[in-house]
């Protein structure tokens, strides 16, 4: 495992290779309570709160809050999280989540429970530790407040009294409609300009300057074919609304060239 360390003076990181053993994330980040973030996650932006919570509890044992500590202590204290593991592998943790967890949707373009991390430079001894913002700060108290029992443990929402396709449905655009900006569309306060960075923590992609436009067209083809398939077989006034949303980001898109 690779460790990262602040420096003295400037806030940087150096990376020390140890294992997962030795590491002070592997005896001060044991497992919570799995009925309590089953629970969590069930809500309305459950693993922000996670992810919030975890950079809690590393500041408050001196460990650097870099991406790859946040992932580890995820994986340590919630191993049972659905996304947090690959599928079928319980055992295995699913870091491509994670990443996007911690470097898209965290951002104040998007969620806004993040800040710094220095997104996109390579040189890890140029980034800087991820901070709570204070809609993070927020989020960690709510996870915290649940676990030492301040606060009852909310019921785990249940969807089997929910239409299949109405489920599946939700399952596929669910963190579109949760997005900043299609929330603004929603809302008719579309704003004067979108760039790269948006569009790519909107539609849940990782930022390639390289890659964006064949990664763009990728994502926007999924959405579309999705919305054709569910518009056969399921009657939403939601659709309506996102394919609207597709045509006007396609468009805006198209002026980047």
């Amino acid at each position: 495992m690779q460790a990262l360390h602040a420096g003295r003076g400037r806030r940087k990181l150096s990376v020390i290779e140890m294992e997962i053993n030795e590491h002070a994330i592997y005896k001060r980040c044991k497992e919570h309570d799995p009925g309590k973030y089953v629970a969590i996650v069930s809500q309305s932006s459950g693993y922000a709160k996670l992810c919030c919570y975890a950079v809690k509890k590393l500041n408050e044992n001196e460990i650097v809050t870099s991406y790859e500590n946040i992932c580890v202590a995820l994986w340590r204290m919630f191993p049972k999280c659905e996304k947090f593991h690959l599928t079928g592998f319980e055992d295995m943790p699913d870091t491509d989540y994670m990443e996007k967890l911690i470097k898209l949707r965290s951002t104040p373009k998007n969620q806004g429970y993040l800040d710094g991390g220095n997104v996109g430079t390579h040189d890890k001894s140029l980034r800087h530790p991820w901070k709570l913002t204070r809609k993070g700060q927020l989020y960690a108290q709510e996870a915290e407040n649940i676990f030492s029992g301040t606060v009852v443990t909310p019921e785990i929402r249940k969807n089997d009294d929910i239409d299949d396709r109405k489920l599946r449905l939700n399952n596929t655009f669910n963190n579109l409609w949760e997005s900043d900006l299609y929330i603004q569309f929603d809302k008719n306060e579309i704003p004067d300009s979108i760039d790269e960075l948006l569009v790519c923590a909107t539609f849940d992609m990782l930022y390639s300057p390289k890659r964006f436009k064949d990664d763009f067209k990728k994502k926007l083809s999924k959405f579309e074919s999705n919305l054709n398939a569910f518009e056969k077989d399921t009657s939403d006034n939601r659709i309506d609304k996102t394919r609207k949303f597709l045509a006007w980001i396609k468009k805006e898109v198209q002026k980047f060239d």
